[in-house]
């Protein structure tokens, strides 16, 4: 649909497609890397369908519990979810695994959709850009270090 916001960061990581998405898709292990995302209640299998809750906490008043719905689960290529209040303001995250001279490039985007959508991510751009930077960034030092 065009015209709606999308915010996207690209992060180039030393490690393999396989590794990266097993540490992406470890979800029970985000709380150990992830700046903001804490996954609660996980469930034993994660499949296009699969409800998934996690715990946002930025520091701001969008924290608290979100649920969200896989829609895409492709090993190890491409994994998606959505969620939010439909028609109001919707949320399609993706994030995108491609070789990359040896390594990964990691695509993490998130497509906004609703009544909503550009009254609340515009103003926002920049700081969720560097959100969303920083994510990819914690995700390769992940994978670099163990921690």
């Amino acid at each position: 649909m065009a015209g709606n916001p999308v915010i996207t960061a690209v992060t180039d990581i030393a490690s393999s497609p396989d590794e990266v998405w097993k540490v992406l898709t470890d979800f029970a292990s985000y709380a150990q890397w992830h700046p903001v995302l804490r996954f609660v209640d996980m469930p034993t299998e994660i499949l296009p369908g699969t409800q998934l809750r996690a715990q946002v906490s930025t520091g701001t008043e969008t924290d608290g519990e979100y649920s969200f719905t896989v829609v895409h689960y492709e090993a190890p290529r491409r994994l998606a979810w959505e969620g939010g209040i439909p028609d109001v303001l919707t949320g399609r995250h993706s994030f995108v695994l491609e070789p990359c001279d040896g390594g990964t490039r990691f695509t993490e985007s998130e497509e906004f959709t609703g009544t909503a959508a550009v009254e609340t991510v515009e103003p926002a751009r920049s700081q969720m850009e560097e959100g969303y930077a920083s994510y990819g960034r914690a995700l390769k030092e992940r994978l670099l270090t163990g921690h």
